[in-house]
């Protein structure tokens, strides 16, 4: 399905890193989907046009309404919600999609929220990996966008107690990305 997607002001356009997480992706018709920081919507509709029950949240206003128009203009089915990380996001999840915020910068304004990382680049990804898994099913999993710009230390840290699978990369000339499946090694309590 050809997906129309149009960009909208003070919202994260689709870039490499986007991309590289569309690439990756696969969708089981049925399984509830959430992506978190949806920015634009183009993962979510293609989520949403592969069958998926569908949640979307952004931070951004308008990004969550950017995402909703993008939903609507190709016919497609979802939830959006404007949400910090999991504040308003309700039930549990098959699967989660996240492409967190990783550069090491401090966020100065609403759209640098989506890029800025703070000083390690996981000041976003930590506090989502522990709201996780309050929404997380027992046999769910989390994709998730990374970046040779994130503190490897602190990197490595934060994605203790999972197993990790390597889903794609690719090497830009200022940094590496790739994306990573994870599982919790151990059930995790609610």
């Amino acid at each position: 399905m050809d997906i129309d997607i149009r960009e909208c002001g003070e919202v994260y356009p689709p870039s490499e890193d986007t991309f590289l997480l569309l690439d990756v992706l696969d969708t089981v018709p049925g399984e509830r989907v959430l992506e978190m920081g949806c920015g634009t919507g183009l993962i979510s509709c293609h989520l949403a046009a592969g069958g998926a029950d569908l949640t979307a949240a952004d931070v951004n206003p308008k990004a969550a309404e950017c995402t909703r128009a993008n939903l609507r203009r190709n016919g497609l089915p979802g939830q959006v919600v404007e949400s910090d990380l999991f504040a308003n996001v309700p039930g549990c999840f098959d699967l989660i999609v996240f492409n967190p915020p990783y550069l090491s910068v401090e966020e100065e304004g609403l759209l640098e929220k989506a890029w800025a990382g703070g000083k390690e680049g996981v000041d976003v990804l930590i506090p989502f990996l522990a709201g996780a898994r309050g929404h997380l099913s027992p046999d769910g999993r989390i994709v998730l966008l990374l970046s040779s710009e994130m503190a490897r230390g602190a990197l490595d840290g934060a994605l203790e107690g999972f197993s990790r699978r390597r889903l794609g990369s690719r090497r830009y000339f200022f940094e590496d990305l790739w994306v990573e499946e994870l599982v919790p090694c151990r059930p995790w309590s609610r």
